[in-house]
């Protein structure tokens, strides 16, 4: 199935008559605008085209009716005086086949009603028109849309979900498994019917009775599993609603309020460091650091005073030569003249290269001297810029506190978001309170199940065992018991076998997708509940709760993905938001290897910051059809424009 063209006529954002016309072969279509540009309102149009009061939108829509919902999509802002919605696409088994839905109503109306009209290759086809709803649960089951046309925002949670009964219903019409389902009510139902008129007998009237005590059970686990689905759903739509709380209050200065007292202690700490800084900068100043404006004076003091040392040392040597020479001579009796002339000589050389007495440093001087150049101004200067560095940061972050401070904060407001964040919480907890009653019901009741379908079994064992095929309705009761025993036990071992295979397959596409792929080793799916688990390496079931939010959208994306695979259906994806929870890599990972092979056809509709200029060059070859949705303040209506830009609506 291949999505053609949606056409919107004063639909949602979109005033007046647009369209969107995909004529690319290439599998990916790129939709971008920022929030409330009419992403959202593409993915709902598609819904209500195909599936009218059965779309699932429209079953989470906080609208009463059906009516109220269609009335909810008029522009206001549009002449027009009809709303509509045509969606044309393709099927190809062998014979392409082109179909278009469209569906309008009256915007006057209080109570608009609908007009659908099917058109099967550019004819109008009353059959199509009359029987819509059963041809498309032929081609998409409705039950299954939500896992092919989805908000990447809102799916995370089927990964830790066990109780989503949506999801295991979907799994087993993937799979081809609720055939059985069908075959094994046909049988019930007669088997009631025979049970009705014919049967009497003690036997007879046991396996009834034990059959109605099955039936009764499984309706209550039944009914237990769905409001248990219906309460994870409220927790789910109730936690979105205080984050989003959470949001408002730290914007509205509410965070900055609760931590006060803590950017108080901040800024104390931080004004201390900086007088610690500023009196390590006095010190220095007061010490070796202003020399560093004459260092090169210093310098040459160095020099002149290294010279004169030296020529002192040489003059001390020349005394100490003569008082030794005097010495010599007292015991010598041969001839001196050569010692006195080489002494003289040695007095003349140093006398011409004698340097000038300017300074006349102690050795002491001299080696305060040379530390002031080799070290100390040096060490001065560098130990100043780094103080004075790190007193700017320290300025720096007593002025963010400060704004932090002086922030205009309006209290009432701000009390009324708290006063709604502690109601929010509080439905959070009753939330919980009422899953865990309901879960311990759902335990109760299965244990409960699990026993009447034990004895129901070995009832109806022992009466076949024993039963006499006496008449037709004997044979009746026999086969139709052994039916049902045979479609149970075939069912597990199908459900096995196939599940096996799903298993495997999500385990497979996880990893494609997943960065850490070292953290999930494999993934199990029960056969009978259709629970999933996550084993580690060393096949430690890794706990639900403890992937990040990012890992939970992949998990569910591998799911979605395993599913298309497994069941071979050639059908389009079209996915909401579909990276905001995802780090850089996984997206990545998304972008490369599901997108291209999500479906024959898959629709992204993203903001400018989920798919930036540098995941939009990674995707380019695979993207066939682009556009950008404009919205006008003005008019309070999105036009389409073809081509994907880089933060447009900004």
């Amino acid at each position: 199935m291949i999505i053609k063209r949606l056409q919107l006529n004063n639909f949602g954002v979109y005033a007046g008559l647009n369209e969107f016309d995909f004529v690319s072969n290439k599998p990916v279509v790129l939709i971008g605008g920022m929030n409330g540009r009419g992403k959202t309102t593409f993915l709902e149009a598609v819904l209500l085209a195909l599936y009218g009061s059965n779309s699932f939108a429209y079953a989470e829509s906080d609208q009463k009716s059906y009516s109220q919902y269609l009335r909810s999509f008029v522009n206001r802002n549009s002449e027009d005086n009809i709303s509509s919605v045509e969606l044309e696409f393709e099927i190809n088994t062998g014979i392409k086949e082109s179909y278009v839905v469209k569906r309008q109503w009256e915007t006057e109306s209080k109570r608009p009603k609908e007009q659908i009209f099917v058109f099967k290759d550019g004819e109008r086809n009353e059959f199509l028109t009359n029987n819509w709803a059963m041809f498309v649960e032929n081609i998409l089951p409705s039950a299954l849309s939500s896992f092919f046309f989805f908000d990447g925002e809102k799916i995370a949670e089927l990964a830790v979900d066990n109780t989503n009964i949506q999801l295991k219903n979907s799994i087993r019409s993937m799979l081809g498994i609720s055939v059985l389902d069908v075959l094994n009510n046909d049988i019930m139902r007669n088997l009631k019917k025979v049970n009705r008129t014919e049967l009497s007998d003690k036997s007879k009237d046991k396996i009834q009775q034990l059959r109605d005590e099955k039936e009764e059970t499984s309706a209550q686990v039944a009914q237990i599993e769905d409001s248990l689905m219906k309460a994870n759903q409220k927790l789910i739509k109730d936690n979105d609603a205080l984050e989003k709380l959470h949001q408002l209050y730290a914007a509205k200065g509410g965070d900055a309020v609760e931590k006060q007292q803590e950017v108080l202690k901040q800024r104390a700490e931080c004004t201390a460091e900086m007088n610690a800084a500023q009196e390590q900068i006095y010190g220095l100043v007061a010490d070796a650091l202003p020399l560093a404006l004459v260092d090169e004076l210093i310098s040459d003091i160095k020099l002149q005073a290294t010279d004169e040392h030296s020529d002192f040392i040489m003059q001390e040597a020349l005394k100490q030569l003569d008082v030794l020479f005097d010495e010599f001579s007292s015991s010598y009796s041969g001839k001196l003249d050569a010692g006195r002339k080489f002494i003289e000589y040695v007095k003349n050389q140093t006398g011409n290269r004698e340097t000038e007495t300017i300074y006349g440093l102690s050795e002491q001087a001299l080696f305060q001297v040379n530390s002031l150049v080799e070290s100390v101004i040096e060490d001065a200067v560098t130990s100043t810029k780094d103080t004075i560095r790190k007193k700017n940061k320290i300025i720096k972050k007593i002025n963010e506190l400060d704004s932090y401070l002086t922030l205009d904060v309006n209290d009432k407001e701000l009390k009324g978001i708290y006063k709604k964040i502690k109601a929010a919480e509080q439905k959070i907890i009753e939330d919980k309170v009422v899953i865990a009653e309901l879960e311990q019901k759902r335990s109760s009741a299965t244990s409960r199940l699990m026993i009447a379908t034990s004895e129901f079994s070995k009832c109806v064992e022992a009466y076949l065992s024993t039963a006499e095929l006496s008449d037709s309705t004997d044979r009746v009761v026999k086969y139709s018991n052994m039916a049902l025993n045979i479609i149970e036990r075939y069912q597990i071992e199908l459900q096995k076998r196939k599940t096996d295979v799903l298993a495997k397959t999500i385990t497979d596409c996880y990893k494609k997708l997943a960065n850490k792929k070292n953290l999930i080793k494999s993934i199990k799916m029960d056969p009978e509940t259709l629970d999933l688990s996550y084993l580690a390496a060393d096949d430690e079931v890794i706990p639900k709760d403890s992937l990040s939010a990012g890992e939970k959208q992949l998990m569910v994306i591998s799911i979605l993905w395993a599913l298309a695979i497994c069941s071979k259906k050639k059908l389009p994806v079209i996915i909401d938001t579909p990276l905001s929870r995802l780090d850089s890599s996984h997206r990545a990972a998304l972008i490369t290897t599901y997108f291209p092979n999500a479906g024959e056809q898959t629709i992204i509709l993203s903001t400018d910051t989920e798919i930036d200029s540098n995941y939009y060059k990674m995707m380019k070859k695979n993207v066939g059809d682009e556009f950008t949705l404009n919205y006008n303040e003005e008019l309070k209506s999105t036009s389409i424009e073809r081509g994907y830009k880089i933060g447009a609506n900004k």
